[in-house]
């Protein structure tokens, strides 16, 4: 019996100790456009050393330092423009130590605000990306 109960104690805590990422508190509390990977900053806009374009017609965004030495890109199969729409995008950015590529993910637009600032999520690979329709 206590063998019983040792072993659903330890399925509770290993199933409780994933990696879980509260969409509110990696993404929507966000107020900068910036990039985050399975919770933790990758890059934020900073309008001091960094640059913002957007290509219209490849719906590519684009947020990069002024070294060039960090930056992100998220190409969209269609323009972001309501909340709750999915699209498809191809997302590239650079690490501490690595460049990351992810090609034909799926993103919900979370929310949008009157700026065109946009909050997006892929679910699968944990990466929030706010960027600004300019």
């Amino acid at each position: 019996m206590i063998r019983k109960a040792i072993i659903l104690i330890i399925i509770a805590v290993a199933a409780s100790s994933g990696c879980r990422y509260d969409i509110d508190e990696v993404l929507l509390m966000r107020n900068d456009i910036s990039m985050t990977w399975k919770g933790k900053e990758q890059m934020a806009y900073d309008p001091l050393d960094c640059q913002l374009s957007h290509n219209h017609e490849t719906n590519t965004f684009r947020v990069y330092d002024d070294a060039l030495a960090n930056w992100f890109m998220i190409s969209c199969q269609t323009r972001p423009s309501h909340e709750g729409q999915e699209l498809t995008a191809d997302v590239s950015w650079t690490t501490h130590n690595d460049t990351k590529h992810e090609k034909g993910l799926t993103f919900r637009v979370e929310k949008i605000d009157q700026t065109g600032q946009v909050w997006m999520w892929n679910k699968s690979k944990n990466i929030g990306i706010v960027i600004k329709n300019l």
